[in-house]
């Protein structure tokens, strides 16, 4: 193997060490709510952050329960009825009013509020 490709392969496996530590850091930070989903709308990932400003330890929402199940009721409900508005297509209040845009390549941010563990709002800026 000539020496630029050892050299070059060596660069890049400093390199995706180097992502995957910042990445860690961000996912074990208590300061970043992070919070992902399978293709179904369950949670998958529910990290430190998220758990501090929720109070739902990981294990409790991991492969049980979706956003919407923690989010305002009444703000899903609007949502979805704002969203059938808009594109004329009729959307359920629930996770799919959450990720309509998102899944359809449409980039969407909005606003929602959390319902805590200790039952007070938590709100959050969503970008998906």
């Amino acid at each position: 193997m000539p020496k630029v490709s050892v050299v070059t392969e060596v660069r890049q496996k400093e390199a995706l060490l180097k992502t995957g530590a910042l990445q860690s850091a961000i996912f074990n930070s208590a300061n970043f709510s992070s919070i992902a989903t399978d293709e179904k709308g369950v949670i998958q990932l529910f990290n430190v952050g998220a758990e501090r400003m929720l109070g739902y330890a990981a294990a409790e929402v991991l492969n049980r329960i979706t956003p919407a199940d923690i989010s305002d009721p009444l703000e899903v409900i609007s949502r979805a009825k704002a969203l059938s508005i808009e594109l004329a297509v009729t959307i359920s209040p629930g996770f799919e009013a959450l990720v309509f845009k998102a899944s359809r390549g449409i980039e969407d941010i909005y606003e929602l509020t959390y319902i805590s563990a200790r039952t007070a709002a938590a709100f959050q800026r969503l970008s998906r």
